[in-house]
Parts: structure tokens; C-alpha cells; sequence
């Protein structure tokens, strides 16, 4: 009978702690589960910076100019000086504009593509008329230019 009594005594101790351990570990999963859920972010404050807008609706090139200065005797020596006017039609200031001038020869085919920056600003309403953008080191087989705006910082904007 004392044997039974013994065994009875370590089998509910055994199951109080195997009860105990799994309350525990319960409620440390919800902690961990709790503590992912709702994490604090701190978002530090800082001077507003330019807005940069992609392939910008509002501007549009209303006119883009190519001459050519060649070196017949050395290989990718032309040279390309461009006139380029971009109109704003909307309602901010642009600065920062960067432009894609894609070289084509005869074919159409694109033997070459350049980028350039123009720093200047396109208030809205107005055309900006950049001249003497140039560009050296292009292939013998360019004869001629699309010209397309990739990008322009929106000036003054305040996120």
C-alpha cells in the first residue's frame, strides 16, 4: 500500500509539472507572437528632400536638335551637339532633369545611348531652351537622336 502511495504521489507531481511547463510555454509563444505583431517604429524627422518623378507627364521635349562634328579618320571620335527646349505643363517647378538621347543609325537601329543631366529649373507654365549639351565619343554609325526625359525632381515639394 506505502508503494502505491508513492507511485501515486511522483505520478501527480510528474503531472503537475508537465502542466506546469506547458502553460508556460504557451504563454512565452504568445509573448513572442504578441511582441512581432505590435513593434514600435521610430521615424526619425529630417529636412525635406526633392521628390523624384519618373518619365514626368507634365514635361514634354517641344524641340531637339542634333549637329554632328565628325573625325573621318578616328573610330567612335563623333561628336554630337544638342539644342534641346522642355516645356512644363504642369503645375510645379522641375529641376534636376535627366535626359536619355538615344543614337540611331540609317536603319532606325540603335548603335549607342547616352544620359545627361540638366540642372536648371522648368517653372510651370514655361519652356526651358538648353543649349550646347555635348556629347563626344560616339559611333560613326549615329545619324541622329530621339531624345527622351527620364526622370526631373518636382522643386519645393514637402513629403
Amino acid at each position: 500500500m506505502f508503494r502505491r502511495q508513492i507511485f501515486y504521489g511522483i505520478t501527480l507531481i510528474l503531472l503537475v509539472v508537465i502542466i506546469f511547463l506547458l502553460m508556460r510555454g504557451r504563454s512565452a509563444e504568445k509573448e513572442r507572437r504578441a511582441s512581432q505583431n505590435f513593434k514600435i517604429e521610430k521615424i526619425a524627422s529630417g529636412p525635406p528632400s526633392p521628390v523624384r518623378a519618373i518619365l514626368p507627364r507634365d514635361l514634354e521635349i517641344v524641340g531637339a536638335e542634333v549637329s554632328w562634328t565628325r573625325n573621318p579618320g578616328e573610330k567612335d571620335a563623333s561628336v554630337a551637339r544638342h539644342d534641346i527646349s522642355v516645356r512644363n505643363t504642369g503645375e510645379g517647378s522641375f529641376a534636376g532633369l535627366w535626359l536619355r538621347m538615344e543614337y540611331i543609325d540609317g536603319k532606325g537601329r540603335t548603335v549607342e545611348t547616352r544620359t545627361h543631366e540638366i540642372k536648371e529649373t522648368v517653372p510651370s507654365g514655361e519652356t526651358l531652351r538648353v543649349s550646347g549639351i555635348t556629347i563626344d565619343g560616339l559611333p560613326d554609325a549615329a545619324l541622329d537622336c530621339r531624345t527622351a526625359i527620364l526622370s526631373a525632381d518636382l522643386e519645393g515639394y514637402k513629403n
